[in-house]
This record gives structure tokens, C-alpha cells and sequence, in this order.
């Protein structure tokens, strides 16, 4: 569904706050319900620059898409209150919203670093991947933030029940001095008091890296993060994805399901063509229901044992066979990680991997590489 169409001229004043004007750079992209991602420069009174900032905008609701507009202004107050709850150093941090009358406002940092997904393109430019350990390092910081998350309390100190929702290489950032952040919780699943739900469940996020109940059911809890990074994390040291097998998914795989499975995978695929999914999504949702622990072998093989023995933990079907807790995972993965690799050496990695990318393009006569820190963000529906 295509963003509320949000025009502004590069250098515009979008809006001043708390002695801030925000100058307009440039527009990231659209997600659903008529946001818009703005990257925006903020500038102290007498004029100078603070660095950069991202602006997630919504519109002023008018004609057929007014409905669509209030949604997702009500839906980006969820993620502005749910922000309050979630200070950690791992965690890309929300300063407010800003109300304005041509648009709302979310004030979001800026990544200090580059996302997964640009400094993989940099590692395939280099005919191979990440090491174990790095995928390791990422892994435990991830985790460390999540375990935050996931155990955030309200002021009552209630739990607040939150899921991300959306841990995958667009959503995890990692600068050169090895620093590693978690952003966008605007797919977060929580029990904030006043949330509002819809009444069409659908895949969310980037669906290759989704949890087999997230798939199937819409029902995630915890777990289903942890899943999620261990995608991630296996995308890092080999390339490869559990959701997405080579050959597709098997006619013998899909005949050896169960009446009960076959009949929920059906209504998953249902479900989220009702949602508007692309088609790529039914196979996915195929793969979720039929992959066996000798798919997760497959996938893993090769790897050593202080990075394979705890993915195939995090990649079980199951959550009651998956660590239980991202405390649990992230202090296993750094058992398995020792002392002898950290922020420095992460960040010397990826640096390395930049050098000789760039170097190989030069070689082609492309120019050198610059990847630049950018997010997409969507707006729950669930």
C-alpha cells in the first residue's frame, strides 16, 4: 500500500522544536499506512549543524486515505510511548513526537553505523562471508538489547510483553568501531496499555526472517526474536537462509505434513493474501511448515561448533526447544565467544571487508563502496 504522498524541497524547515530547526535532506522511502522515512538535519538557534537525524512522517489525513493517515498517526504515539520504556545503548533511541500542522513527527537517532544487509553487499563483493566470531559478537549484542526489550516493565512495573517483531539485516546496525544497535520497534508486538489492534493478522517485517509461529499463526512471543537472529546471525557466516532453500520447497516435503499442519499452513497463505503479501510470501510460509532439523544441519554445515551448536538451538521449530530467553542466548553466545573478540575486532572486520570490497570495484573500474546507514520502518498491523 503506498505511502500518503509527502512532498518538501530539500533545505526546507520541516518544523522547530525545543530550539532545533529540522532542515530536510532527503526522503528514505515509504512503508505502509502513509509513513514516510525523512532524513533530516537538525540546527542548533545561530544556525549550526547537529549531525543527522531520521524523521518517520505522516501526513495530513484527507480524502480516501484520511483513515489510513489516522491509523498510523495513532500507531506512531504507540511507538513514541513504547520508546519511554526502551533506553539502552543497543537500542537506536526515539526522542518524541513532534505535531505539527502540515505533518506529525517521530524524532528518531540517526545509526552511527551501517546495516547488516550493507555490509553483507560489501562481504559478497568479496566472495565470501563473515566470520564465525563476528557472527557471534553480533549475536550477543543483539541479544543484550533484546533481553532489555523483552523484559521492559511500565511505570506500574507491569511487564510490557514486547516483541520486535522485525530483527533482521535492515534492523540491526554495526558502525566501525564495532558498536552494534537494534532499531525500529515500530512492528513491536506489546501489551502498552491503549495499544491498538488490528483485526488482520500478516507476516511482519522482512518475512525471510520470521519465526515459524510468527508464519503460520501471528502468535509470537520472545522466542520468536531469538529465532529471528539466528537467521540473521547464519546469514552472516554462510549466505544461506533457512526460508529460502535453493530448489524451492519440495513436492515430498508438503506431502509428508500432517492434516493439522497442512490446514494451518493453508490458512497462513490465506491470511496473508487477504493482507495484500507479495506471492514470494506463500513460499515462505511453505518452507516455515516443512523444514526438518536435517534442513537446519544442512544449513549449518560446515560451520564450527562454537557458532553451530548454538544456532541449531536458536533454529528449532519448536520455542520450547529454543533458548528461552535472550539472557540465556546472549550469555551462552558469549561463553562460546571468549575474550578474544570483541567491539575491536568486529570493527576491524568490517573495515577490512570495506577495504578489499572497494579495492575489487576499483579493480572494475566501479567506484569504491560507500554504504550509508538507512532504515525502512512499518507501522504494525497486528
Amino acid at each position: 500500500m503506498a505511502a500518503i504522498e509527502f512532498r518538501v524541497p530539500k533545505g526546507a524547515i520541516l518544523f522547530t522544536r525545543e530550539s532545533l530547526s529540522y532542515e530536510f535532506r532527503e526522503n528514505l522511502g515509504e512503508a505502509h499506512h502513509g509513513l514516510n522515512l525523512l532524513l533530516a538535519r537538525p540546527h542548533k538557534s545561530d544556525g549550526e549543524p547537529l549531525g543527522k537525524v531520521l524523521l518517520k512522517a505522516v501526513g495530513m489525513p484527507s480524502g480516501p486515505g484520511g483513515i489510513r493517515v489516522f491509523k498510523a498517526r495513532t500507531k506512531l504515539e504507540e511507538q513514541v510511548r513504547l520508546a519511554a520504556y526502551l533506553q539502552h545503548p543497543g537500542i537506536l533511541r526515539v526522542h518524541g513526537l513532534h505535531k505539527a500542522e502540515a505533518a506529525w513527527y517521530v524524532i528518531t537517532d540517526h545509526p552511527s553505523g551501517n546495516s547488516l544487509n550493507d555490509v553483507l553487499g560489501l562481504v559478497m563483493e568479496c566472495e565470501r562471508w563473515f566470520s564465525p566470531l563476528f557472527a557471534l559478537y553480533v549475536g550477543a549484542q543483539v541479544a543484550g538489547a533484546l533481553h532489555h526489550a523483552h523484559t521492559a516493565k511500565d511505570e506500574n512495573r507491569r511487564p510490557l510483553g514486547i516483541v520486535h517483531r522485525a530483527i533482521d539485516l535492515e534492523h540491526v546496525f554495526v558502525d566501525w568501531s564495532g558498536e552494534v544497535q537494534v532499531s525500529d520497534f515500530g512492528l513491536a508486538f506489546s501489551s502498552l496499555p491503549g495499544r491498538v489492534a488490528s483485526t488482520v493478522r500478516r507476516p511482519q517485517g522482512d518475512t525471510y526472517f520470521s519465526s515459524p509461529e510468527m508464519l503460520l499463526t501471528g502468535r509470537v512471543d520472545a522466542r520468536s526474536d531469538l529465532f529471528a537472529l539466528g537467521l540473521v546471525m547464519l546469514e552472516l557466516a554462510t549466505g544461506r537462509n533457512l526460508l529460502h532453500p535453493p530448489d524451492g520447497v519440495e513436492p515430498k516435503a508438503l506431502a509428508a505434513l500432517s492434516r493439522r499442519r497442512l490446514a494451518g499452513m493453508t490458512r497462513a497463505i490465506k491470511r496473508a493474501r487477504l493482507a495484500g503479501c507479495d506471492e514470494a510470501v506463500e513460499e515462505i510460509i511453505m518452507r516455515a511448515a516443512t523444514f526438518t532439523p536435517e534442513d537446519v544441519e544442512a544449513v549449518t554445515a560446515g560451520l564450527p561448533d562454537t557458532l553451530r551448536v548454538p544456532l541449531c538451538k536458536l533454529l528449532q521449530r519448536s520455542p520450547a526447544a529454543r533458548y528461552q530467553s535472550a539472557q540465556e542466548l546472549e550469555a551462552d553466545l558469549r561463553r562460546w565467544l571468549g575474550e578474544t573478540f570483541g567491539a575491536k575486532e568486529a570493527g576491524a572486520e568490517v573495515k577490512a571487508v570495506a577495504d578489499e570490497a572497494g579495492e575489487r570495484m576499483a579493480d572494475m573500474g566501479l567506484p569504491r563502496p560507500r554504504p550509508r546507514a538507512r532504515t525502512q520502518d512499518t507501522i504494525t498491523t497486528h
